[in-house]
């Protein structure tokens, strides 16, 4: 591949698509660098050119447990570094946005899943209703905040949720024009939920 040709915004997006994530970043005074650098090499893909003054670095990671440590380990080093930025599923992120955030905590979860032997056990959640999931926690509000993210069990767990990440802030909207697979599906690419290759809308379903 040619280094010059693979640096434009067209083709790392287009890249992304075979990866977890690619993580652009430049060269930094920080004392982190060669720790973050130490894990870019060690990536499936990864790439460096000079651009005038600029030293410019490309890892793309796997989408297995693997890949999915290295990359939270980078993001952790390099998010807010000047000129960071991600491509996911053809999408840029700006490393110093609130969108890396979500990102590098669902990559966490995924590398959480990776660790149990049914990750549906850690992704799926059983719940009484779509459109108000959240509900039943409002009664632990005055709760200290280190233990405000108690769930209760649902009474009859009626419907089997895809994502457990997004139940801390997910509700399906009962009249929407949308079904609530797509609902899932829109609310999970506005926090980078659709970066975990578990993530799977069409999990989502009534039990009998």
């Amino acid at each position: 591949m040619n280094p010059a040709s693979f640096f434009t915004p067209a083709n790392l997006s287009a890249a992304s698509f075979d990866y977890l994530l690619l993580a652009i970043f430049l060269r930094s005074r920080s004392e982190a660098l060669p720790w973050a650098l130490e894990i870019a090499e060690r990536a499936t893909l990864f790439s460096q050119r000079d651009l005038e003054s600029l030293r410019v670095y490309v890892a793309g990671f796997s989408p297995d447990a693997v890949g999915g440590a290295q990359a939270m380990q980078l993001i952790h080093y390099i998010r807010g570094w000047k000129g960071t930025h991600f491509y996911v599923k053809g999408r840029m992120i700006i490393g110093e946005m609130v969108q890396a955030y979500h990102l590098e905590s669902v990559i966490r979860c995924f590398v959480e899943s990776c660790a149990v032997r049914d990750h549906r056990a850690h992704c799926f959640r059983l719940i009484d209703s779509p459109y108000f999931p959240v509900a039943p926690r409002r009664m632990y509000e005055h709760i200290h905040p280190e233990f405000k993210h108690i769930t209760p069990l649902p009474e009859r767990g009626i419907y089997q949720f895809p994502c457990a990440y997004m139940l801390d802030w997910f509700e399906a909207q009962r009249d929407h024009p949308a079904s609530i697979r797509d609902q899932i599906q829109a609310a999970g690419i506005g926090k980078c939920c659709d970066v975990c290759p578990r993530f799977n809308p069409d999990n989502f379903e009534r039990r009998t």
